[in-house]
């Protein structure tokens, strides 16, 4: 008999541990992020990651999927609820699905008008792109000021593919919208621009003419592990100027020179980028607290591409180490 109740006490107390661990499961803080495309990206992500986790008590689940407009639509949609370090010079579905105005240090550093479909918060990256050569070609060439005098040293670019033309090895991937050869054309640049597809083709093709002290022309964004490793040189495109014609739909209508794609591309204040019914729930307000306050410096992620690229950390280890040294992180915190 003691037995007996002795059994249905010890059951009744099991079951009811596991009752609430699964309710305590059932309700954990949960969310989906998206996997970048690109190196940078990535370890922002992760930064991000490692402080909901670690920090917060979030468990997030991450997938592969490409930047681009359907990302956009994904986390509009509530798919993905997050995404780090869109570049808005790249986006263009932020001026459709953004409606609030884009704070960097507490000032305004874009407005937009759009649905209110997603909502976005700086990193604290701040990206810049340009055309660069590298500096060997620039000490040999002091008459190159920049790229003015392209035209005038072409021949020392051009390949058996480009003929008579300079070669630009040109942002890879077309849905990034870099629309290159439209501003080698429009600016009167004797250069045809090559695609190669993935980040990883022109950085091998950059990285092999380098070795070869070649001289070359190539698309690049800052911060990048490149740019750590080979002394190069930005060309100095004309300052950006919104074209406000420009767009893909008429038929690469433009607003000639200095504007639009004939000049460089806006300073991007990167943005993570969120689904505004998920972040803004009670569950995830921690969450969202932190994503308004967290400040990514652009020489914190560059060491960790030299740590990732060069010395073979994977991006988990290297945001650790990172984490692991600094207490800056704890600022961003709720």
């Amino acid at each position: 008999m003691k037995t007996s109740l002795f059994l249905k006490t010890f059951t009744a107390l099991i079951l009811s541990s596991f009752l609430v661990f699964s309710a305590g499961t059932a309700h954990a803080k949960r969310l989906t992020a998206a996997v970048a495309d690109w190196t940078g990206g990535e370890i922002t992500c992760q930064v991000a990651v490692s402080m909901l986790e670690q920090e917060l008590g979030y468990r997030v689940d991450r997938i592969e999927f490409a930047s681009g407009t359907g990302l956009w639509e994904a986390i509009a949609a509530g798919d993905i609820d997050f995404a780090c370090e869109s570049w808005p010079s790249y986006a263009e579905a932020d001026e459709v699905m953004l409606n609030e105005p884009l704070y960097y240090e507490g000032e305004v550093v874009q407005e937009y008008s759009g649905s209110g479909e997603v909502i976005a918060f700086t990193t604290g990256i701040i990206g810049a792109s340009d055309y660069y050569v590298p500096k060997y070609f620039v000490d040999a060439n002091p008459d190159f000021k920049g790229w003015e005098d392209l035209n005038k040293f072409k021949d020392q670019f051009a390949t058996v593919e480009t003929g008579s033309k300079g070669r630009l090895i040109g942002c890879p991937v077309a849905g990034w919208n870099c629309h290159d050869q439209k501003r080698l054309d429009i600016m009167g640049i004797d250069f045809e621009a090559v695609e190669l597809g993935t980040e990883v083709a022109l950085l091998a093709e950059a990285q092999g003419s380098y070795d070869r002290q070649e001289p070359f022309l190539m698309y690049l964004w800052e911060p990048h592990f490149f740019f750590g490793k080979n002394e190069m040189v930005g060309i100095g495109l004309p300052p950006h100027q919104p074209c406000d014609s420009f767009t893909e739909a008429n038929n690469w209508q433009d607003c000639g020179m200095g504007s639009w794609p004939a000049s460089n591309w806006a300073k991007d204040y990167t943005m993570n980028y969120m689904n505004p019914e998920t972040m803004q729930s009670a569950e995830n307000a921690e969450a969202l607290a932190f994503f308004k306050k967290m400040k990514f410096a652009n020489v914190d992620q560059a060491k960790m591409l030299v740590r990732v690229g060069d010395d073979g950390l994977s991006v988990e280890e290297a945001v650790q180490e990172w984490k692991d040294s600094t207490n800056d992180w704890e600022a961003w915190l709720p």
